[in-house]
């Protein structure tokens, strides 16, 4: 998927339906040399995901701290498998 708004909107969905439960993947990279080009992108997507959820947490008076980032983060990078 090539429509940074699509992976978004999955992403989000995702997010809302599974939490922390998953291992974060948006591209559709087919060669090498595209993976790092769209991992740029898709990182920026996913930290922008992350600072809206968090917003929303510390809205309703709930701390976040960095644990709770890093916890996150390395579950949707890999841990959530992992830990499967």
């Amino acid at each position: 998927c090539n429509k940074p708004s699509l992976v978004t909107e999955v992403t989000s969905l995702r997010l809302e339906m599974l939490g922390m439960n998953f291992t974060y993947q948006a591209s559709s990279a087919r060669v090498h040399d595209q993976l790092i080009y769209k991992w740029i992108h898709s990182r920026s997507l996913l930290s922008k995901l992350l600072v809206g959820k968090y917003s929303d947490l510390m809205a309703t008076g709930w701390k976040v701290s960095r644990g709770d980032i890093r916890r996150d983060v390395h579950r949707l990078l890999g841990g959530a498998f992992e830990d499967f």
